[in-house]
């Protein structure tokens, strides 16, 4: 048996039925001239699952909570419990299949079995396929997300191995399931020791606050993060998700980042602030104060493979108070370099998780707490949204010999921030993945359709002509996007 980190433990105990804690991944699949059948993809995944075996261990809870949840290996795994299939409506445009999906992503998954999905899709314009991973936060983060999908996909069409190498029998196994007894008999010996553990944690934290209030103190990029404004998507959310995409061209990104001197992560932080202002202008809801992003940051050591989660956060300024887009730009990289200079000064490495230190009792306890008083969209707003991005491979991925040709991505909305924009770089595109609540945002595809929107804008302002044409893996169909947010308008009154 293998015991969770901290920070996977601490994803399970911050779970509600509202508080969804799964991410999930969409891989849009043009067969061109092959047949792909569900059972094709089943025999294909199960084959590969040997490559990553935690797809085969599932949770044991500890007694009461006292202690981190394990994992062992769940000796009745059957892979068609976890793969399924599923039809979209006609015609099977990118509209319909953001619904189907938000629909999956509604739903929590079972603890009882080993937490993940994957969705096979039928019906696709075009004749594609969907093939939607969905899988519990405490499993993957992005970065082992990603790593995961090339154990999943081929560098080539007739391939009959990933690339990855298959772990070794130490690695493929968490071990039987104790009893709980037993994990009771490991838990009083650990206990003598958690005082002094949490009165390290308590230190440290202590000296990571007084950091922090330095770098605020003596930075006004970082004291404009506490500034954050309301916007219509900062309330509490509900359990219903939706997924919309866009695409751009990684050319233009990356023309933007060697024309401004800036990073390629700045571009993209730009591109969602110059569709945020379109879509918040659109409902007379725009703030004056600019809005702040939380950006997830992998600490993963170069070469290190492991699936557990190793990530920290940083907050930005999306500066959507700034009109001029290039401007705009320059002044999200400022506070991308203030943010990461407060990191540096915190040290992101030197503290555990608190989910190191204190039991899942303790922290599902007050996590029900807050869910039950709303205390988390009561509470000043501090953070508009979440956006991440996960670099992805530059050359074409193939599924059951058919070509990947787009890659959305679907991460966690929070309580307070219906609203979570996820980026994955794949081949020369940029595909932008934008999961929402859509009682707070009904209209979610008019957001999606800002972020190409917002490249021309920033393109035009920086002199560098019209944006690269990028083809969209399915047509959008307005007429069902309508409807759509017909029945989330209706929802939320």
């Amino acid at each position: 048996m293998k015991r969770l980190g901290g920070t996977d433990a601490l994803f399970l105990s911050l779970e509600t039925t509202n508080w969804h804690q799964h991410v999930g991944g969409l891989s849009i699949v043009d067969p061109e001239d092959r047949t792909i059948t569900f059972d094709d993809f089943i025999i294909k995944v199960d084959e590969r699952l040997a490559y990553a075996p935690k797809f085969k261990w599932k949770l044991k809870e500890t007694p009461f909570g006292l202690d981190r949840p394990l994992w062992v290996d769940d000796e009745e795994f059957d892979i068609r419990r976890h793969v399924r299939r599923i039809g979209v409506p006609s015609p099977g445009g990118a509209k319909e299949v953001g619904e189907v999906v938000g629909t999956l992503m509604s739903s929590q998954l079972d603890r009882r079995k080993p937490l993940w999905e994957i969705w096979f899709i039928e019906g696709l314009a075009g004749g594609k396929i969907g093939v939607f991973l969905k899988y519990h936060h405490c499993l993957l983060d992005g970065v082992a997300g990603a790593s995961l999908a090339t154990v999943l996909l081929d560098l080539e069409p007739d391939a009959t191995t990933p690339l990855a190498p298959l772990p070794s029998p130490e690695e493929s196994k968490a071990g039987p399931e104790p009893s709980d007894w037993e994990i009771l008999g490991r838990i009083l010996l650990q206990q003598p020791r958690r005082p002094l553990h949490m009165a390290r944690y308590a230190n440290a934290l202590a000296g990571k606050g007084m950091a922090a209030i330095n770098s605020i103190r003596n930075d006004q990029e970082n004291r404009a993060i506490l500034r954050a404004p309301v916007t219509p998507f900062n309330a509490t959310i509900g359990p219903r998700r939706e997924l919309a995409f866009s695409s751009v061209a990684m050319a233009d990104v990356k023309a933007l980042k060697q024309a401004h001197g800036v990073k390629v992560n700045d571009v993209v932080l730009a591109l969602v602030s110059g569709a945020l202002r379109r879509y918040l202008d659109k409902h007379d809801a725009l703030p004056d104060a600019p809005l702040v992003t939380s950006v997830p940051v992998s600490i993963r050591a170069e070469g290190d493979t492991s699936m557990d989660n190793q990530i920290s956060n940083m907050f930005v300024s999306l500066a959507t108070d700034v009109d001029d887009p290039v401007e705009r730009l320059k002044a999200i990289t400022r506070s991308t370099q203030s943010a990461k200079a407060m990191r540096n000064a915190i040290g992101a490495r030197e503290i555990q998780s608190i989910g190191e230190v204190a039991s899942p009792l303790i922290l599902g306890t007050a996590i029900r707490t807050i869910y039950r008083t709303s205390l988390m969209s009561k509470l000043p707003v501090r953070v508009n949204t979440v956006v991440s991005n996960v670099p992805g491979p530059e050359i074409p991925l193939y599924m059951c010999g058919g070509k990947v040709v787009g890659v959305f991505p679907s991460s966690v909305i929070l309580e307070g921030m219906g609203l979570n924009t996820t980026i994955f770089s794949y081949l020369d595109r940029v595909d932008f993945g934008i999961a929402v609540d859509p009682d707070l945002v009904p209209d979610v595809w008019v957001l999606a359709e800002a972020v190409p929107a917002a490249l021309v804008e920033l393109m035009d302002a920086s002199g560098l002509g019209q944006p690269t044409p990028v083809e969209p893996p399915l047509p959008i169909d307005a007429a069902v996007g309508t409807k759509t947010r017909k029945r989330a308008t209706s929802a939320r009154k």
